[in-house]
């Protein structure tokens, strides 16, 4: 549920339709040598693609598409909070994020001047699980882009007056979070949930762990994990196979290592509900998060678990948002869903409401939520879920670049691409019973972690919860 404080976040709702393909027009050339569209025998074709390994490693995957003149190059490189020790949270992050602050021979000007010639701007994203970094540009400039973006990615300096700077930056940016009531509490249920677990902590890191990092560990966790065997990057434009080999020559000069195995502390078991409230003076709405640990992203009881939330509160005709906001008012929103990650993410019910109705939205919640658990979907409600992520397919569908980082993001998880091709058909199989047994066996109802963020005067409702009380001062 925590959120990387910045603009540009990963797109996992991509991952979770994972459902990006192409449209072919009649002015669209004849598959590439090479190139394939996936299996025949899925409902969906996908835009063709090829996957190419370089000796050092390094899997390319590219996606040829001539609708526009432009290209795109985007890297998935398989680090994150869980790579990094808890003493140094934040590692990272700062990491990836001085990539694009200066390279051997181009300093953080002239890496933004040379992107803005060419009208785009380096997008990092540093993540739980991975880091993404992305750039694109028109065709006439595929060369250029090549060049310093490979540049930023296998050179970069790490100059002390730049660390200092960041470092600042992020410890800023995590101060300013308790101004946000609603991350504020996202970033509390996580704490709460995952305890010691690398989820728990915030994909920019803490201010203790940023203030404590050294250039000497910057260095050892970029030359550590941001290699190319370690890396999945993708092509996606009107290219050919020029550019394929000028591609290839260079990206092959990236020095690959032996990646170490990264494990994660366990998260804490749940054994009854358990309810902290976080108190501060002046807040006029009070944030309410209830949460338990999911799935991996490699359950296969992960579709069904999307049509069965759907129906529970990932829709705007949902359960929950039918009984809590519709019937009761109690608030302007809420919904639930399913957080799946390389290890087991989260379930979340994320809500909001007034001060004096605190304890109300949450006894209301726990009891939908315990219906839906013992009883489940009705036939009306499980048709209306399946028809709904069926419509929702087409909407990423759209673009070649979200094929290629679909693409990218299966290759992470070890999830065949027939998964894109066969995600219609495959969601059409499921029936009302499986939706409901699928929720019943990975949801427990009695077994939650609850966080509610208000003002002080809401602490005389929840006596019957006997919750831990944290005042913020």
């Amino acid at each position: 549920m925590n959120k990387v404080i910045q603009n540009l976040t990963l797109p996992f709702v991509c991952v979770a339709l994972a459902s990006c393909a192409g449209k072919t027009s009649k002015t669209e050339h004849a598959t590439p040598a090479g190139y394939t569209a996936g299996k025949n025998a899925g409902t969906f074709k996908l835009m063709p693609y090829k996957e190419v390994v370089l000796e050092n490693g390094l899997k390319i995957i590219y996606v040829r598409d001539n609708s526009l003149p432009r290209i795109s190059l985007t890297t998935l490189i398989k680090t994150g909070n869980v790579q990094e020790p808890k003493e140094h949270a934040g590692l990272n992050a700062i990491t990836a994020y001085l990539l694009e602050q200066g390279s051997q021979s181009r300093d953080a000007m002239k890496i933004a001047d040379e992107f803005g010639q060419m009208g785009t701007a380096l997008d990092v994203n540093p993540g739980y699980d991975v880091t993404t970094i992305y750039a694109d540009a028109l065709i006439n400039d595929a060369p250029a882009l090549l060049q310093v973006y490979s540049d930023i990615l296998m050179n970069p300096a790490f100059k002390d007056a730049e660390i200092n700077r960041l470092r600042s930056q992020l410890v800023a940016s995590l101060k300013k979070k308790i101004d946000n009531p609603s991350a504020f509490a996202d970033e509390q249920m996580d704490q709460f949930l995952y305890g010691e677990h690398p989820y728990g902590r915030d994909a920019n890191g803490t201010i203790p762990g940023l203030q404590t990092l050294r250039k000497q560990d910057i260095i050892k966790h970029y030359l550590t994990f941001f290699r190319p065997n370690n890396a999945t990057m993708a092509v996606v434009g009107q290219f050919d196979d020029a550019f394929e080999k000028q591609f290839q020559d260079t990206m092959g000069k990236w020095t690959k290592r032996t990646i170490p195995e990264s494990k994660a502390a366990e998260a804490p078991a749940i054994d009854s509900l358990q309810v902290k409230l976080v108190v501060k003076k002046g807040l006029q709405q009070t944030q309410i998060r209830v949460s338990q640990l999911g799935i991996a992203r490699t359950d296969k009881d992960f579709v069904t678990l999307r049509m069965a939330n759907e129906s529970l509160g990932g829709s705007f005709g949902s359960r929950l948002n039918q009984k809590v906001r519709d019937d009761l008012g109690l608030t302007y929103s809420i919904y639930s869903g399913f957080d799946a990650r390389k290890y087991r993410g989260s379930f979340d019910v994320s809500t909001f409401t007034k001060n004096e109705t605190a304890a109300k939205a949450l006894d209301e919640t726990l009891k939908v939520l315990k219906d839906f658990v013992d009883n489940g979907a009705t036939e009306q409600e499980a048709v209306a879920s399946r028809n709904q992520l069926v419509g929702q397919f087409p909407r990423a569908i759209e673009t070649s670049d979200r094929l290629a980082y679909n693409l990218l993001v299966l290759d992470y998880y070890g999830i065949s691409y027939d998964y894109l091709t066969d995600y219609i058909s495959n969601v059409k199989k499921i029936r009302q019973k499986d939706a409901n047994a699928a929720i019943k066996r990975h949801v427990d109802a009695t077994k939650f972690k609850v966080v509610v963020y208000g003002n002080e005067s809401i602490i005389p409702q929840f006596k019957d919860y006997k919750p831990e009380v944290v005042r913020i001062r």
